[in-house]
């Protein structure tokens, strides 16, 4: 009874362990995306034709204590451009910082700008 007990208890710890690599991945910069450029000024993209809103977020409840902010800033971002480079944007015009206390997010609009 008790080994049964023990091999069932191996068994959730072996499966926990083998997810939680997982749980510190953050969101990935596609091979795909372009050159998407980032900017915080309006002036900057004043000459660029909107395309769509964008929502970029990283973190959940149970992951943000074991990523660092850099990583999970930096996942929000790659997030913003995977989403704006399969819009056919080139350009980003981050709005503000959503706070959140267990994620990054930043609302953000997708631009196509001249080269």
């Amino acid at each position: 009874m008790i080994f049964n007990h023990f091999k069932i208890l191996f068994i959730f710890i072996t499966a926990l362990t083998l997810t939680s690599c997982s749980l510190f991945d953050i969101q990935p910069l596609d091979d795909t995306t372009n050159v998407i450029k980032i900017y915080d000024r309006y002036e900057h993209i004043a000459q660029c034709t909107f395309v769509n809103e964008l929502v970029g977020s990283e973190g959940t409840w149970y992951n943000y204590l074991f990523i660092s902010n850099t990583d999970l800033t930096l996942g929000s971002i790659h997030d913003l451009k995977n989403q704006a480079n399969a819009m056919g944007a080139n350009a980003i015009h981050i709005q503000y910082n959503l706070s959140f206390n267990t994620s990054v997010t930043f609302f953000a609009q997708a631009y196509d700008c001249p080269q």
